[in-house]
């Protein structure tokens, strides 16, 4: 038989607990329902339900209209609309009060019926008063609101903007001495009217930049011109002869080299026929100075080639011109058994020696190098590499693995 009591006794291992449910025999039949005090809160936060933090809920109806009794107030922005009731519209009345103690009821933005609905009706004294500005109009494809009365423009607050065409009849003719017309250049209110300025013949007068291209024809003008120190005179056609020539009341065009005893070069194209004219001096001492100096530089030349015939005879006995080859070819393998190890023979060389890494020596290098004991460093060869190293003895190298030993090489040396 099944436990129908309201409370569902649990056992916890020699202690017992009771947890108060109530055994339901409708909706959810023979079962217990446990009855739990509520709690609400986010996430990691409980808090127990009471008058001072109590359960948010929301009130809801789902058949019949729910009504509320009593003052209901609320805090923040409410937006009010219209309800339905069957299939008629129940109209938001929303109106002031007589009372000075109460502000009048502000409207804001259009004021008109609902969308195929019965337009607002106004009734009393209405008064529009904005410095901004109110639009005023009736209802999509009704009448438009006429207005009638009012005041005269001012113009220091009123302005009226005109768009379209408009066109001006009547009137009458502007007086020099009265009337004055001001006119703008432009869409932008620009001061200035460009206006092409023409010759009498109808041709265009041109421009540069902000400068108006004038000529001035007839009699020539007066004019102050600051002039450099120095002035070149330049030949733009190399085919035309610049001529200089002196006056023949002045003093005489002087021709004379770049420096100040330097004699003026003639130079042409071609050869040139060069005569002299009237007495030809020679300086004999000059002329036996550079003599001089030609004998001491020829006996210094003597000096030098007595120099050459000494190093021929130091060459021809003391230089062997044919080298010497080896006489044999020493060959091996060489294996590094526990530490830094060198060839065991003291042998001559006249080439050199070819060393390369056993292929058995797997990931093992050999480490080469010229000094023992070795203080740093050494150059490692890993297994199948080989160098050729030029040496006169095969005990100037010494050996040793990079890591585990034995590692072995393979040489061939002249």
């Amino acid at each position: 038989m099944p436990d129908i009591d309201d409370n569902l006794t649990v056992d916890i291992t020699g202690n017992t607990a009771s947890i108060a449910t109530d055994f339901s025999t409708s909706g959810i039949t023979n079962s217990h329902i446990q009855i739990v005090k509520m709690a609400w809160g986010p996430a990691n936060t409980t808090s127990r339900i009471t008058t001072s933090t109590p359960l948010p809920v929301d009130i809801r109806t789902i058949t019949a209209t729910l009504g509320v009794t009593g003052s209901v107030g609320g805090l923040g922005n409410f937006k009010m609309i219209n309800g339905l009731c069957g299939s008629s519209t129940i109209p938001l009345v929303v109106a002031g009060t007589t009372s000075a103690s109460y502000p009048a009821v502000q409207i804001n933005g259009y004021v008109q019926g609902v969308t195929s609905g019965i337009p607002v009706g106004v009734t009393g004294t209405v008064s529009v008063n904005s410095t901004a500005g109110i639009r005023i109009q009736g209802i999509t494809g009704g009448l438009e609101v006429g207005i009638t009365g009012g005041r005269r423009l001012n113009s220091a607050s009123d302005s009226v903007t005109v768009s379209g065409n408009v066109g001006v009849t009547g009137g009458r003719y502007l007086l020099p001495g009265y009337d004055g017309v001001r006119i703008f250049g432009g869409n932008s209110g620009e001061t200035m009217i460009p206006v092409t300025l023409r010759s009498s013949s109808g041709a265009s007068i041109g421009s540069s930049g902000s400068a108006l291209n004038v000529n001035i024809v007839g009699s020539g003008f007066t004019a102050t011109v600051n002039v450099g120190t120095l002035v070149g005179i330049c030949q733009a056609d190399q085919s035309v002869p610049l001529f200089v020539a002196g006056a023949t009341a002045g003093p005489a065009v002087r021709v004379k080299g770049l420096g100040a005893g330097d004699a003026l070069p003639v130079l042409w194209s071609t050869a040139m026929p060069v005569s002299v004219s009237g007495l030809l001096t020679v300086d004999l001492n000059l002329v036996n100075t550079a003599l001089t100096t030609i004998q001491s530089q020829l006996v210094g030349l003597q000096t030098d080639v007595d120099y050459v015939s000494d190093i021929y005879s130091k060459l021809s006995t003391g230089i062997n011109t044919v080298p010497v080859k080896p006489s044999q070819v020493q060959s091996g393998v060489l294996t590094i058994s526990s530490s830094r190890t060198t060839f065991a023979q003291s042998v001559a060389l006249y080439s050199g020696i070819t060393i390369k890494a056993a292929s058995s020596n797997g990931t093992k290098d050999v480490v080469i190098s010229g000094n023992s004991p070795q203080t740093a460093g050494g150059y490692p060869l890993s297994a199948g590499q080989s160098i050729f190293i030029e040496t006169n003895n095969l005990q100037n190298l010494f050996f040793e693995s990079s890591g585990a030993y034995p590692v072995t090489i393979n040489y061939i040396a002249s």
